[in-house]
């Protein structure tokens, strides 16, 4: 009853004509178009494709730049054998020249950040109109799994920490009570939390549930080896992390439900996301472009892995073009048996963040970290060791320097997520070195047998496999 009125009234009511959004719009939109042909998908890419690439060159000084000192032009670009001519975005790019990259036509401009799995924490600026598609995006992405808006929902998640101005927390509980969420928080994960979460799950009785990998992972370990009783949704959404198939097969036992997994980020909000067949995940084509190169910028053959660069058709805010985000994935070359046009992800492999203990039996999710640390301006790189079970360490490269105040929250925050035994050591350095494949680590766990999957593959059926747990 109340998805019915939510979707047909009360969402349309305050997203278009109280919020002036125009997600209702494109949702429509994108609910037709998945069913439209590759080939109709991919000419209509193309052209809000050449319209971004005009808007950078007319409107940013850095891509006028850039075109000019490569020789580019869109207007005779005809192929997207001209478009990899453009050369790719990295993050560091944007801290440099954030200021440059950005564009001079005026519109309304969403701030966004993101700690992401890299370290580096990334402040950055999106269009309305962008963010009005990548929710759209998301509204269609999740109704594959029926977690379309207005469904009974309830989130394993991250949330802000405690001590969030009291009338933010009110804002937020109130906007959840509208979506028809309940969210619980997956950075205090202890069992005796666990109980009390999973009494609040088995009391909402929630349609779905939508969770962070790892979390909803170690939540169902958890309860299978408690022997307690747990609702069953409709269907569980994770995302965050890569799921692995033995993580799919114990959330489908214990929750007696089909998993969908979902790809995205703070950049892009939904990339991908998993239809009934579960043979990959359709990008998000309408307004997004997405690559999957070798580390010498070309297409990956079928069934090799790459490294993920997007594009956002409509960011005109600050356009992130051929942006090379830091995962890894397999591009899928075969249509879904589902018929939609839609191109697939076939595997998405790179993104796992360790998983901290502590002596009172804590399990600290890795995405705590960047999830706490991206709303520290000067916090420039960041990173997070464990050697011992008594202590974290956790090393910084800030910039401007740290006030105090900034220095007292960050540890009260910290608290919160790795509880008061284990000793927490803030270290200010330099530099933090990368590994030798050029990435940044960014949680390490250093005890034996920590994070390891390789011996949950022989784990037999009877149990849920040993491994590395958390969120993203």
């Amino acid at each position: 009853m109340y998805q019915t009125l939510y979707r047909n009234i009360l969402l349309p009511v305050f997203d278009g004509a109280i919020k002036r959004r125009q997600t209702m719009k494109y949702w429509h939109e994108a609910e037709a178009t998945q069913w439209h042909s590759r080939a109709e998908l991919e000419l209509r890419q193309w052209a809000d494709l050449r319209r971004l690439l005009k808007i950078a060159q007319q409107t940013s000084p850095y891509y006028q730049q850039l075109f000019a000192a490569h020789g580019i032009d869109p207007a005779t670009m005809e192929s997207l054998d001209d478009f990899r001519n453009v050369p790719l975005l990295h993050r560091e790019t944007i801290h440099q020249h954030r200021l440059k990259l950005g564009t001079t036509t005026p519109m309304k401009r969403i701030p966004k950040s993101t700690g992401g799995s890299s370290g580096e924490p990334l402040h950055f600026e999106i269009s309305a109109d962008s963010n009005d598609r990548r929710v759209a995006m998301t509204h269609r992405g999740y109704g594959w799994a029926h977690a379309a808006p207005g469904s009974r929902q309830l989130y394993i998640w991250g949330t802000p920490p405690s001590r969030l101005a009291a009338w933010k927390r009110w804002k937020m509980s109130l906007h959840h009570a509208f979506d028809h969420h309940l969210v619980l928080s997956c950075f205090e994960f202890t069992p005796e939390m666990m109980q009390r979460q999973l009494r609040r799950l088995n009391a909402w009785r929630p349609q779905v549930i939508v969770a962070y990998t790892n979390a909803a992972y170690e939540f169902a370990r958890f309860i299978e080896s408690e022997g307690l009783s747990v609702w069953k949704p409709q269907s569980i959404v994770v995302g965050a992390e890569k799921l692995h198939d033995f993580q799919r097969v114990a959330l489908e036992r214990v929750f007696g439900a089909p998993v969908f997994e979902t790809y995205g980020s703070r950049e892009f909000m939904l990339i991908g996301a998993e239809c009934e067949k579960h043979e990959g995940l359709h990008l998000s084509m309408e307004n997004l472009l997405v690559e999957i190169l070798d580390d010498d910028g070309q297409p990956t053959p079928d069934g090799e892995e790459g490294n993920v660069v997007i594009t956002d058709l409509f960011n005109d805010a600050l356009p992130f073009i051929r942006y090379v985000n830091g995962d890894r994935a397999i591009a899928g070359f075969t249509p879904c048996s589902c018929g939609r046009g839609l191109p697939l992800l076939r595997k998405v492999t790179g993104r796992q963040l360790d998983v901290l203990a502590t002596p009172d039996g804590r399990k600290i999710p890795g995405e705590f970290f960047p999830h706490l640390l991206k709303d520290y301006r000067s916090i420039r790189r960041f990173q997070v060791i464990q050697d011992d079970l008594a202590e974290i360490v956790i090393r910084l490269v800030v910039s401007g320097g740290m006030t105090l105040t900034d220095e007292e929250n960050l540890r009260r925050d910290l608290r919160e997520g790795i509880g008061p035994v284990v000793r927490l050591k803030l270290e200010v350095v330099d530099d933090i070195p990368l590994t030798k494949a050029g990435k940044l680590k960014v949680v390490v766990n250093n005890l034996a047998g920590a994070g390891s999957h390789a011996q949950s593959a022989t784990a037999t059926p009877a149990s849920l496999p040993e491994g590395a747990v958390g969120c993203r």
